[in-house]
């Protein structure tokens, strides 16, 4: 059980550190998300998409 979250680390760490500080970077430069979503929605898509690019990958570092 623990070896299958361990595996889902990237996920855990977009949801857990990357979507609140997207959501800040949103609010904080004023930008409006697209179709009416709200910053954290707009940041909770944006991380599951980054965070599932790392998962696949195996790193968040993109030149490898």
């Amino acid at each position: 059980m623990l070896g299958f979250l361990a595996k889902l680390g990237p996920l855990f760490f977009a949801y857990g550190f990357v979507t609140p500080l997207i959501a800040q970077v949103i609010e904080r430069a004023g930008w409006a998300p697209p179709y009416g979503l709200s910053p954290l929605v707009a940041a909770l898509i944006l991380a599951t998409l980054w965070g599932g690019i790392a998962q696949i990958r195996g790193s968040w570092i993109w030149l490898k």
